[in-house]
Formats: C-alpha cells, sequence, structure tokens
C-alpha cells in the first residue's frame, strides 16, 4: 500500500452536519451495473426507506468501534463530516443492494437509481487486496444517497499520466463527486484542478497533499503523521515498558512520511529507550526481509520494531524465525491478516512476542463520499479532516482463517458475506 498517512489526530470543525440528522428520508435505489458505460438501467430496484435519524448513537458508535478496533474514541467527539459517514456505514443494505454493490465492484461503470449526481472513483492502482476493499467501501456508502445515479471507476495502474487523464475523463463524463486515494501527490493536483474547474468536487483519503489550494482539491480525509509517532513513542514506553534501543522500518529512501513519524518519535522518547538503527524497506515484502535480516545480523538485541505498515511483518518475523531468535516487540501502522497468522501461531511458545496496530483504514473512504456530497449540496465540510488513529493491542481471536493473508483485518465495514463473496472472485 505504501506511503499511508494515518493516526491519532484532532478534527476541524463544520458548520452542520449535512443530511446527518436533519434529513427526513433516505430513499435507496439501486438498479443495474455493468463493465462498461450503461445507458440502458436495469429493472432491479429497491425502494426501501432510511431514515437516518433512526440510526441512533449507539448504533454508529458501534460502527466507530469497529473501524477503529477500540471503544476508546466517541463518535461525538469527531469531525461532524466523520459522523454523518459512521452514521451512514450503520445503515443497513438490503439483499438487492448488496447484489447490487457486487456488480458494481465486479465493473467500471454502473447505474444505482435516479439521481443526477455522478460519482467517480479515480484509483491510482488498483491491483492489490486493500484497494479492491477500498473500492467496495466507497460503493456501498455511495448506495446511501439517492442523489448518486451512477458510478465511475478507473484504474491507473500506478501510471501517472494515466491517472491525470482518468481524473479529467470522469469530470468530462459529468462526475460530480471524485474521490480518490492519491499515490501521486501534488503531481496530481494540475488534473484535480481542471475536474473541479468543470464543477466536480474531489476528496482524497489516506494520503494528504500538504497545502493543496482548495481550487485543486475540495477535502482531505487523512491522520496527523507526527501524532501517530508521537503515539508510537507512547505504547513503546508506556504500554510495553521497552527500555534499549529499538529499531525504525521506513519505506522509500528520504520519504517524507518516514522522516516525519521517525522525528516525532524520537522527540516523545525519555528515559532508557533510544533508537539503534533504521532500516529502509521500500513497503516491499522482500524489503521488509533484507530489513529485518540486517538487523538481525548485527548482533544487537532490539526490545521493538516500529514500522509504517502492516503487510510486510510476516517477513520481519520470518527473518527471526530464520536466525533462531525470538521477535521483538512489533509496533505497526495498518493490519492485515498474515501479520495476524505470525502473531497468533507464535502465543504460547517461547517465542511470543506483542503486536500493536492500527486500524486498516479502507473506510476512510467512507468519510470522503460524505464530504464531497455534502459539498455539493452547499453544507460544511472541512476542508482538512483528521482522523482518530489509535494503536491496538492484538488479543486472540485476531487471525481470521477463512480470510486470506492479505485481508486487512477485522476494522473493514463491508458485510461478511458480501466480503466472502469478493474474496472467492480473486
Amino acid at each position: 500500500m505504501g506511503n499511508l498517512m494515518r493516526r491519532y489526530g484532532g478534527h476541524h470543525g463544520r458548520g452542520k452536519p449535512a443530511l446527518a440528522v436533519t434529513l427526513t428520508a433516505l430513499v435507496l435505489g439501486v438498479t443495474a451495473c455493468s463493465s462498461g458505460d450503461s445507458s440502458s438501467p436495469g429493472t432491479v430496484s429497491d425502494s426501501s426507506v432510511v431514515d437516518l435519524s433512526t440510526i441512533t448513537d449507539a448504533q454508529a458508535q458501534e460502527t466507530v468501534n469497529k473501524a477503529l478496533q477500540t471503544d476508546t474514541v466517541k463518535l461525538a467527539d469527531l469531525d461532524p463530516t466523520v459522523q454523518e459517514a459512521f452514521r451512514r456505514a450503520s445503515i443497513e443494505l438490503t439483499p438487492d443492494q448488496l447484489d447490487k454493490a457486487y456488480e458494481c465492484w465486479t465493473g467500471t461503470s454502473c447505474t444505482v437509481g435516479d439521481g443526477k449526481t455522478t460519482l467517480g472513483i479515480a484509483e491510482a492502482y488498483g491491483q492489490n487486496q486493500w484497494r479492491k476493499i477500498s473500492k467496495m467501501e466507497v460503493i456501498l456508502q455511495a448506495l446511501t444517497y439517492p442523489d448518486i445515479g451512477k458510478i465511475i471507476y478507473t484504474d491507473a495502474q500506478g501510471d501517472l499520466a494515466k491517472f491525470q487523464a482518468n481524473v479529467r475523463s470522469l469530470a468530462a463524463q459529468g462526475a460530480k463527486a471524485i474521490v480518490s486515494y492519491d499515490d501521486f501527490g501534488a503531481a496530481a493536483l494540475p488534473a484535480f484542478a481542471a475536474a473541479q474547474a468543470q464543477g466536480a468536487k474531489i476528496s482524497t483519503f489516506v494520503g494528504p497533499v500538504p497545502d493543496a489550494p482548495p481550487s485543486s482539491l475540495a477535502n482531505q480525509v487523512h491522520g496527523d503523521v507526527c501524532a501517530v509517532g508521537e503515539e508510537m513513542a507512547k505504547v513503546a514506553q508506556d504500554d510495553l515498558g521497552l527500555t534499549g534501543e529499538v529499531a525504525l522500518l521506513n519505506g522509500t529512501p528520504g520519504n517524507p512520511q518516514g522522516a516525519t513519524w521517525n522525528k516525532c518519535f524520537e522527540d516523545k522518547l525519555s528515559g532508557g529507550l533510544t533508537v539503534g538503527a533504521k532500516q529502509d524497506t521500500d513497503w516491499t515484502l522482500a524489503g521488509a526481509f533484507k530489513a529485518a535480516s540486517a538487523l538481525v545480523s548485527s548482533g544487537k538485541d532490539y526490545s521493538g520494531i516500529l514500522y509504517d505498515y502492516a503487510d510486510p511483518i510476516p517477513q520481519v518475523i520470518d527473518a527471526y524465525d530464520k536466525a533462531g531468535k525470538k521477535p521483538p516487540a512489533i509496533i505497526t501502522w495498518t493490519s492485515n491478516n498474515g501479520m495476524a497468522k505470525v502473531w497468533e501461531k507464535a502465543q504460547g511458545t517461547d517465542r511470543a512476542f506483542p503486536i500493536y496496530f492500527t486500524n486498516a483504514l479502507n473506510w476512510e473512504g467512507r468519510v470522503s463520499v460524505t464530504a464531497v456530497m455534502s459539498l455539493l449540496a452547499g453544507d460544511d465540510a472541512a476542508a482538512d479532516i483528521t482522523v482518530p488513529q489509535p494503536f491496538v493491542e492484538a488479543k486472540a481471536g485476531l487471525y481470521q482463517a477463512d480470510r486470506p493473508d492479505d485481508y486487512p483485518g477485522p476494522s473493514v465495514l463491508v458485510p461478511d458475506d458480501l466480503m466472502t463473496k469478493m474474496l472467492s472472485a480473486g
């Protein structure tokens, strides 16, 4: 996934919670989806009515707890746009609607109702499990808006020029709401600006673009990179009681994300804990194994390894296993099932080690949908929304044996039956 921006942040105020409780009735209509642009909607529809005011605070809080994997973050403390996003995520869609969501997920263009708004999903690289599941999170959120009549999905497959062209194409096809995981940072802004000049509102999630002007980017949803580094220091010292030296694993050499959280982590250290090593991994499995192997061969006994990417944690543990050494404590951003598997396998043995991790972040795409729809409705949504990324300790049952290793974990808000169907499709 790479270059993720996350963690435990504050929130920015907003004037009024658009459509949150004041909406009288939400009509969810869904018609056919296809793999191409469909000008002839199918006949399947659902006329169920959901009044958002019937979604109680307790129901929304339960969704927050699942998304963040903790009950320590309260709904009322979140940005109003985030609150509305979680209320909408708490709506139980009908079987027909979930079937339509799946059809939309398998295609690139989908008619979902009679609404006049087209939602564009501008994916930079949609080829891994995390991105595929994030696409579904966005689709499910879109189905709670009767104003959204069509969804168009594009995938640049990691190519900047293609990504820029796709954003412009979405605007040309009439997409007024566009959400994106932007791997390209500021390089994407000219295309975003061109799309917004045609009347679109664009929101990015997870990876922020610092100092992006409103003319280029209407909204961003992300965590606080410095705050995550500070929280990692708190977990290391207060929760785990680590002493001696720890090692920091980063992604590509010199990446600003790593530089930021590393500094904020080190600035919060006190007492007997210091940073003894830093290794770059390029955010790859092979890179993580190489970096961990270097830590092992150094002959030092690091009390902890801190990383900003959970997927390669099995490779880190494998390096220690191959050397016959007990793994140290792990503190990592995000989560995945492979990480949970190697942790659970070690429990009850002399090689057991603790892991603290954050949620997998896929749900942030839902907040982006709510932000752009609020803006299009003329309601307030902060230009920069910082969402919480609390760390939680791994507990028994984290590993899900019926899910693949690259499954992001229990913070996913996609219903279980639908997720099983998606995973079966590959």
